[in-house]
């Protein structure tokens, strides 16, 4: 329900303190990358906007799509509540307004959320396109009750800030389940050819010798260019205070834009032999394209800004610093909603907690997307195929949803 709230329960989870954080062992993606670089021929050519996934559980098992429900009988559902008899009437339970990312791998997510709360009973505003920045005010505020595209860690920074009335934003709002454990791989891509031409391994080397730098200086101001995030987006923060910590204000900078666009012209500079620096992300198409172990590979960062210091366990392909730290911790993908509106809906605060998507359903879908299939009309289709294919969960989700509310 799409509340303006003049009182707002600040609960406890809504703290810092008690939200989830990716454990601090090291995260074993290699899996991940391995296979997404065989999908570099099926977007050649074109890159889209994808966004800051992946199911993996701590002890590196990967998890193709849904869960496995490890012990039926502690489910809450007994025989004679069947979950495939379920049939809510649409908007029975009133309407929810959520909000969508601005990046194109969290499309098919935010798409599945809505079609499963429809399926429990409520209508479904899904809101517009919002960089993160703008999103986290309003949702404080109650004008969205939730969206799917989380990123603790990268968003954190967001929750300390205040609201026009002097409420602190993470005192209103919560993550909530755990869509995607360990999903987000962010960092800096350097084609493989420049790095083993000039030794470079770490982002650190880039910075430290004037040769280098003037690589990727296109305009010739003596300043290495990474080609970096959207304005607004919690990774463009993080890069500009990494570049601030280590000193490097006068010798790295941040190209800010269209992400899309600004990888796809690193992508041709790659593709001519030409020294190529760029930021990305999983899940996506982009590391189908620079695909690290292959034509490219991860920098390190021998420094990297408080609370972004957990190790990513990569092959020395992909990554030569060891320990791998990229810059960016590696991060869950979860749901983000206003603590009123989970008090006040049971029903779908219970529905939120379940869902899982696997890192490689949506990376599978943002290909798809590079290769023309973008439209509302696609990514709605994409979402209900994941649905269909993924019937048993959602059936289970939905149970125990309804026996939430």
């Amino acid at each position: 329900m799409n509340y303006r709230r003049s009182q707002r329960a600040k609960l406890s989870q809504g703290t810092l303190g008690d939200m989830r954080f990716p454990s601090t062992r090291p995260v074993r993606l290699g899996i991940v990358l391995a296979v997404l670089a065989l999908l570099g021929s099926a977007c050649a050519g074109r890159t889209v906007g994808a966004g800051p996934n992946g199911d993996l559980l701590g002890d590196g098992e990967l998890v193709v799509g849904g869960t496995a429900e490890e012990n039926p009988e502690d489910s809450g559902v007994t025989e004679a509540e069947d979950p495939l008899s379920f049939d809510p009437s649409d908007g029975a339970r009133g309407t929810i307004s959520m909000a969508r990312a601005t990046w194109d791998s969290g499309r098919m997510q935010a798409e599945i959320y809505a079609q499963l709360l429809e399926e429990l009973g409520y209508d479904v505003d899904r809101g517009t396109a919002i960089a993160p920045n703008e999103f986290y005010p309003e949702l404080a505020a109650g004008t969205y009750d939730f969206w799917a595209n989380g990123w603790p860690i990268v968003h954190n920074s967001f929750f300390d800030e205040s609201t026009e009335s002097g409420d602190r934003i993470g005192d209103l709002i919560t993550y909530v389940g755990t869509q995607m454990p360990v999903g987000g791989l962010q960092g800096f891509l350097v084609d493989t050819a420049t790095a083993d031409e000039y030794g470079i391994d770490t982002l650190d080397d880039i910075a430290a010798n004037p040769e280098i730098r003037a690589l990727f200086d296109s305009d010739g101001d003596g300043l290495a260019e990474i080609a970096g995030c959207d304005e607004g987006w919690g990774c463009a923060g993080v890069i500009d205070t990494l570049i601030a910590d280590n000193g490097w204000d006068g010798v790295i900078e941040q190209v800010k834009g269209s992400h899309g666009d600004l990888f796809a012209e690193q992508v041709a500079r790659a593709d001519a032999g030409q020294p190529a620096l760029a930021y990305a992300w999983t899940p996506g198409p982009f590391i189908t394209q620079l695909r690290p172990g292959d034509n490219a590979i991860w920098l390190g960062v021998e420094n990297p800004s408080a609370g972004q210091r957990i190790e990513t366990d990569l092959p020395p392909s992909q990554c030569r610093l060891e320990p791998c730290t990229m810059g960016f911790s590696p991060t869950d993908i979860v749901a983000v909603a206003n603590t009123d509106f989970l008090a006040g809906e049971p029903a779908a605060a219970a529905l939120l907690e379940q869902i899982k998507i696997s890192v490689l359903d949506v990376s599978f879908q943002t290909v798809k997307m590079a290769a023309g299939e973008d439209s509302e009309q696609d990514v709605a289709g994409h979402a209900s195929d994941w649905i269909a294919s993924h019937r048993s969960d959602v059936d289970r989700w939905l149970a125990q949803a309804e026996l939430a509310g």
